[in-house]
């Protein structure tokens, strides 16, 4: 994130890229849709239209090419693209199918670059490195790994990341955030997904990303809340020697956990541990690691469990927390009103929903799912199904919670393979009843009941009040229809100019009948040419007057936002 640029650069440079981008998009076959973001950037209305030309060939089919149009434009789009693939309440099926197929792997960095990266943190990286193996152990998008010892004989992996990744990832967050825009302003339904919030969510994931010192401090954070733990192993970062593009870290020597023999005599043990280990981060702890697929979870030769790769941490309020161990409860008791009213506290309603409908479609996924075992569910399905039932009620389901929910799918499939007979919806169930019945921390228990206490009396002897008021205001003056006066806009900017053209017509009607009345033998030249004064007159009254009480505060927050956001990128 060193490399300099301009506001100006900027600028070109993200000309320059949507030019790249829009023939990519006309490589595999999305013409209509590069029309679309031309158009809709002038509020051409047909290009809704357009939009939904070009999806009406096979879903599958669909989803395929946009695969092929985010693995060829790379680094961004990829890391956006895995983010989407885990937002069941976004995409249907068949583009989470395929867009879960993106692989974060990238050409390799040569190694004379790797050097240079090096040499331009450390002076001579061979004063720090006494040896550094130029191949990798591994390249992603966003950085290189590679094996080393340092001067001091201690055994590191050395995380670099890739030269020039700013510029091309500021204007590709720059142009998501324009395609955000043209499709809320042109698609009436796409306002229940809130696209550019979702691209702010994605825009900080990835500033944290590209920070090598923020993942350094997520590594210390877990390590002193878990680093007690006798099964688990973290790469303790050494702080001398990381920078922001680069990350030293002592290595965890191991395999993948997967890779495990299933005879293993540890392999059950593992499995119990590491959801432990989950369900004390994600509930509560509410500090959770983002990414735990199996490449990032190691069986080290020492019989531990190693967890790498601390870019991507997710979070949880307490509220959420206490709503998803609710939630899991729920479902473990196949209680549908339960399920349906903690759906409506974990989310949020853009509308009004009745609870009724709600309870009848989580019985319908509860039945789907749950007719034999728990034991066999299957949670991505599951959690797919019912995120689909909030968006069908208009319940924006949180970020945080499909975060959680990809975590837990991720290391569903670790825990199957380490132990086939665990039930982990029971096992989940256990702890969470188990959590909610110390009061989530015993220390803050009495607090918390006194605190309850205290909200209930008071809520209590407010009650006859608001009782009596709301009866007095029925009485007196009625029910009041609140309004929000930006929405009544359009109709007030009708009536003022309907009103400005019939004034203009009067008008222009009575002075011309005036003055042929008053003087029938006057030159009619000078009469028009006297009319058309006076008019131009009443008109730049009539004008003046209607900009004045139409006139409307002009709002700079917006313009404001967008330079603060581009402007945390320099």
């Amino acid at each position: 994130m060193s490399e300099p640029i301009s506001m100006i650069g900027a600028v070109i440079y993200d000309a320059k890229r949507f030019a790249t981008i829009a023939n990519v998009l006309r490589k595999f076959g999305f013409t209509n849709l590069v029309n679309v973001l031309k158009t809709g950037i002038a509020g051409d209305a047909r290009s809704s239209q357009e939009i939904l030309s070009s999806f009406k060939e096979k879903p599958t089919d669909m989803a395929a090419r946009l695969r092929g149009v985010i693995e060829e434009l790379g680094t961004t789009y990829i890391k956006f693209g895995q983010m989407l693939s885990t937002r069941y309440d976004l995409l249907p099926k068949e583009i989470i199918t395929e867009l879960s197929k993106l692989q974060d792997a990238s050409p390799q960095i040569p190694f004379d670059t790797v050097e240079k990266i090096l040499n331009d943190a450390y002076g001579n990286y061979h004063d720090v490195f006494a040896e550094l193996d130029p191949v990798p152990l591994g390249s992603a998008s966003i950085a290189q790994v590679h094996r080393g010892v340092t001067t001091q004989g201690e055994r590191v992996v050395v995380k670099v990341q890739r030269p020039n990744l700013l510029p091309l990832i500021r204007s590709d967050i720059d142009i998501l955030n324009l395609i955000a825009r043209v499709f809320d302003d042109n698609i009436e339904e796409i306002a229940y997904f809130n696209l550019p919030a979702l691209i702010a969510e994605f825009e900080r994931a990835t500033i944290s990303e590209l920070n090598f010192n923020r993942e350094r401090e997520n590594i210390a954070y877990f390590i002193q809340q878990y680093g007690n733990r006798p099964m688990f192993a973290f790469p303790e970062p050494l702080d001398a020697l990381s920078r922001q593009n680069i990350l030293v870290m002592r290595e965890l020597r191991g395999q993948k956990i997967t890779d495990l023999p299933h005879d293993d005599p540890n392999a059950k043990i593992m499995a119990d541990e590491i959801l432990a280990i989950a369900f004390d981060m994600v509930f509560r702890d509410g500090v959770f690691h983002g990414d735990p697929h199996p490449g990032n979870v190691l069986a080290t030769q020492d019989g531990k469990i190693g967890l790498l790769d601390f870019g991507l941490v997710g979070t949880f309020t307490k509220r959420q927390r206490q709503d998803f161990m609710r939630l899991v409860i729920a479902v473990q008791a196949g209680d549908n009103a339960l399920v349906a009213r903690t759906l409506l506290s974990l989310g949020h309603p853009t509308r009004r929903v009745i609870l009724a409908n709600l309870e009848a479609e989580i019985a319908r996924i509860l039945q789907k799912y749950l007719k034999s075992s728990l034991k066999n569910l299957d949670i991505a399905a599951f959690a797919a199904d019912f995120i689909a039932a909030g968006q069908t009620f208009g319940v924006q389901i949180p970020s945080e919670f499909t975060n959680a929910v990809r975590a837990l799918i991720s290391l569903e499939g670790i825990i199957q393979y380490l132990n086939p007979d665990l039930d982990l919806v029971d096992t989940l169930g256990q702890f969470s009843r188990k959590l909610l019945a110390n009061g989530i921390d015993q220390k803050n228990l009495a607090t918390t009941l006194l605190s309850d206490f205290f909200n209930v009396r008071d809520f209590a002897a407010e009650l006859p009040s608001h009782i009596v008021q709301f009866t007095q205001d029925l009485e007196h003056d009625g029910l009041a229809i609140r309004h929000n006066p930006a929405d009544m806009a359009p109709i007030t900017d009708a009536i003022n100019t309907a009103s400005f053209r019939i004034a203009i017509s009067l008008m222009l009607s009575a002075f011309t009948l005036a003055f042929l009345m008053a003087d029938p033998k006057m030159n009619l030249l000078f009469d028009i040419a006297l009319i058309l004064d006076l008019l131009w007159c009443i008109v730049l009254v009539c004008a003046f007057l209607q900009k004045r009480t139409s006139r409307r505060k002009i709002r700079v927050q917006p313009f404001l936002t967008r330079m603060r956001r581009r402007q945390s990128w320099f």
